[in-house]
């Protein structure tokens, strides 16, 4: 029918005009096996697009019209997608119509959501209570293994829906379980319970359930956990002791729960066995409540006491003492009984120990970080809240620290996860040994630690706990059979001095830890309005950073390296620019770390890449074999897209990679090694040169620099700037001259301004050179005049 109503180019200029603002995947094939697709179908699959489409146009539509499966880019990037694929052809001709959809975060959803119900059956396991969590929000309601066989559904496929409790509430209960529940989601009431009867196969069971409502910043209600636990025995208990003092007296002598009658003048008249056991005495008939309790208890008990006068009855938890000095938590139902114009007070203690250990192992699990037993975010936000509270209402000061630990990720990604989860349990262990007893330290997550300093007197003594946490951190660590050494960047920052609520505080001692380590780690800074600004500059930075290759505001430049035995280029070294529309022309040194933190340096990677590839073509068609060095960051290197990125571009511009070389610093080589030494073997292998950029300032060690295959050594240009009137510059870059040589490797000096310089570096053995001597980086619109020019000279 679609092919009917229009011309076959009609009909793919409707298809093209739909395709260019539709947000989702899409492509189209026609009757003759053209096809069509979207810039978002080709920007997530780039060079595995046609694999992509083959396997899409191969699903069968006969019997469905959708399918799940994966689909991977060209970087490795997979994403969970449903497929929906419609034949949109008559019956003459075959065309396909074809939209993604990725399911990514909801399947990731799925499996959180399994994790967090798979530790609440651990949490509850061989407990006597039920777990119920209700997500009001979504109206969908969890309910434990217990809670169901309670209900009496264990075996039964249920809805999960708060509606699978409710209905199997008795009638009569019904109303005013619902109206208690709608009082505390409606915040008239501090928690939920209610004792209630149910429904279980014709059988009538009493059970109470509690509950306590999580709010959001704005009080709106999100979810109600709580337990659920059957009290039928207690509930028999107290008709019993209405109905047949016979069988109150049997009952009693059984009941797996504590139970006594006392009068107005706390005078007990009469305890069961289970409570005479529990306190190792006979009977506790004509003993008085003050005999057995501590003051404190005694007078909690007389309070309880007024409450289930003026209520007629009253519920509590309470903890008690038995006779081997066993700490043990009961369920106090107290009530009110009229006998001969006196009144008596009755109460059934029900044990509630397991329950307690259940939810202290919640309480751990949502509040504790299980690796450390450290405090996690939760619980350390909530403290900040409350101390922060108190120092307001006292007038008094805290500092809150960020700590984030330098060279943390490199021992993990060495030795490996066990031995970085053993750092983090003794930087745990610490930072604890170094604060007080009123101070808090937490584990954030990953490496990131915080300190709260309570009630501080003086704002100069965080920085004194500062010195002494990175002290105690660049003390070595015994890491099984390795030793680990690490150091700690710290941020401070004061209430109220530096921030009057627990967002900024948060956000500014983090600041304070960032400049810490961008001023060279292992130090402590405190915040400072500076770096509002900065942080507010690198930010706007970063976003404008994002479009900049869209908005072509990157360039190129290159700079020649001369062959100084005859004057000719050797070589250029490719630099990139950033032209910013507001700040101007912006160093790689300014963005290129921003790049990095932003996730966008594989993006600005690639592009130099390409074009430097581009420019190599360009000179082979002018008769110059003259390579191009271009400077690869840490990000770069240790990603396994390097080595696909760079084969694809030599491919596409079908240069000769023996004429592209990668710069990578000193620095980076020291810290990855193992990485290092792989992916450059690899990319070897491609005929890919590697040269060390910033040589002499990285400390590397000779053993490790034979190890791998690089084929150049750049002099850093410090070494070079005050030769020939320095005598400690001149002996370096002559012992680096004299090193490269003996490992058969070039040798290239960096910022050569003077002849002075020149001639200093070629008597000892230097010809390649680079500098404004010879000249400065030339932009890449300008360089191929300046490459016909030396070619011509």
């Amino acid at each position: 029918m679609f092919s009917k109503l229009m011309g076959a180019s009609n009909k793919e200029e409707v298809i093209q005009e739909l395709f260019e603002d539709f947000p989702l995947p899409i492509f189209y094939k026609n009757a003759q096996n053209k096809i069509l697709t979207n810039k978002v179908f080709d920007d997530f699959t780039g060079a595995n697009r046609q694999k992509v489409l083959q396997k899409l146009l191969n699903f069968n539509t006969l019997n469905s019209n959708h399918f799940e499966t994966k689909i991977e880019n060209d970087i490795g990037k997979s994403i969970d997608a449903i497929v929906y694929v419609s034949d949109v052809g008559d019956d003459e001709e075959s065309e396909k119509l074809g939209i993604i959809v990725d399911i990514s975060e909801k399947n990731r959803a799925k499996e959180t959501m399994q994790l967090l119900k798979e530790r609440y059956e651990l949490a509850t396991n061989g407990s006597n209570e039920g777990l119920w969590d209700w997500n009001i929000k979504e109206d969908k309601a969890y309910f434990s293994n217990r809670f169901k066989e309670i209900l009496g559904i264990a075996n039964r496929p249920v809805q999960d829906s708060i509606k699978t409790w409710l209905d199997r509430i008795h009638p009569e209960d019904k109303i005013n379980v619902v109206h208690k529940l709608e009082d505390h989601i409606n915040s008239k009431s501090q928690s939920f319970y209610c004792e209630h009867r149910i429904l279980v196969d014709d059988e009538v069971r009493w059970v109470s359930i509690k509950g306590k409502v999580t709010r959001d910043r704005n009080g709106y209600p999100q979810r109600i956990v709580g337990f659920l636990t059957d009290i039928s025995e207690i509930k028999t208990a107290q008709i019993a002791l209405k109905n047949s003092e016979e069988q109150f007296k049997l009952f009693m002598k059984n009941l797996p729960a504590g139970a006594f009658i006392k009068d107005e003048n706390h005078n007990i008249i009469f305890s069961n066995q289970y409570l005479n056991d529990f306190f190792g005495v006979d009977t506790l008939v004509n003993k008085n409540i003050k005999e057995m309790l501590p003051e404190t208890d005694y007078q909690s008990i007389i309070n309880t006491s007024k409450l289930v006068l003026q209520h007629g009855m009253y519920t509590t938890e309470e903890k008690l003492v038995d006779k081997d000095g066993n700490v043990k938590y009961f369920q106090a139902h107290r009530f009110l009984i009229k006998k001969d114009n006196q009144n008596l007070i009755a109460g059934i203690f029900a044990d509630i120990t397991d329950q307690k250990m259940t939810q202290n192992k919640l309480n751990i699990l949502a509040h504790y970080d299980l690796l450390t037993n450290l405090p996690n975010r939760a619980l350390f936000q909530d403290t900040l809240t409350r101390k922060i509270s108190k120092a307001k209402r006292n007038k008094t000061k805290l500092a809150l620290m960020f700590i984030d630990l330098d060279n943390f990720k490199m021992i993990n990604d060495t030795l490996g996860h066990d031995y970085g989860d053993l750092l983090l349990i003794e930087v745990a262990k610490r930072l604890t040994g170094i604060l007080r007893e009123e101070d808090l330290v937490a584990r954030l997550g990953g490496d990131e630690f915080t300190v709260i300093l309570d009630d501080i007197k003086d704002t100069a003594y965080p920085s004194i706990v500062a010195q002494k946490i990175i002290d105690s951190l660049s003390q070595p660590v015994k890491l099984k059979d390795e030793i680990g050494y690490i150091g700690a960047s710290v941020g401070i920052a004061i209430f109220p001095d530096d921030a009057t609520n627990k967002e900024d505080l948060i956000k500014n001692a983090d600041m304070a830890m960032y400049s810490a380590k961008q001023g060279g780690k292992n130090i402590y800074r405190y915040f400072t309005e500076d770096m509002n600004a900065d942080a507010k500059e690198r930010l706007e930075l970063s976003n404008d950073l994002r479009n900049a290759i869209h908005n072509n505001q990157l360039k190129l430049f290159y700079q020649p390296i001369i062959d100084v035995t005859n004057n000719t280029l050797h070589a250029c070294e490719a630099l990139v620019r950033w032209e910013h529309p507001k700040y101007g022309t912006i160093a790689p040194e300014n963005f290129i770390k921003l790049a990095e933190e932003g996730g966008f340096m594989v993006q600005i990677g690639k592009w130099i890449i390409q074009r430097a590839c581009q420019q190599l073509k360009i000179m082979e068609k002018l008769g110059l074999s003259v390579k191009i060095a271009i400077n690869i960051s840490s990000k770069q290197l240790t990603q396994n897209h390097l080595e696909h990125t760079i084969k694809t571009f030599v491919k596409e511009s079908r240069i000769n990679p023996k004429l592209l070389e990668l710069e990578v610093t000193e620095s980076f080589l020291t810290e990855n090694i193992k990485q290092v030494e792989i992916a450059l073997g690899n990319l070897k292998k491609l005929g890919i040169l590697t040269a060390i950029d910033d040589f002499g300032t990285g400390y590397s060690s000779l053993a490790k620099l034979k190890k791998l295959p690089i084929s150049k050594l750049k002099i850093d240009k410090s070494f070079i700037d005050d030769i020939p009137n320095d005598e400690d510059d001149m002996q370096i870059a002559s012992t680096i001259i004299a090193l490269a040589k003996n490992l058969n490797l070039e040798v290239v000096a960096e910022g050569v301004e003077t002849k002075a310089q020149v001639d200093f570096l070629k008597d000892h053995g230097c010809r390649l050179m680079q500098g404004y001597y010879f000249s400065e980086a030339i932009a890449e619109e300008d360089f191929n005049n300046y490459l016909r020019a030396n070619a011509k000279a």
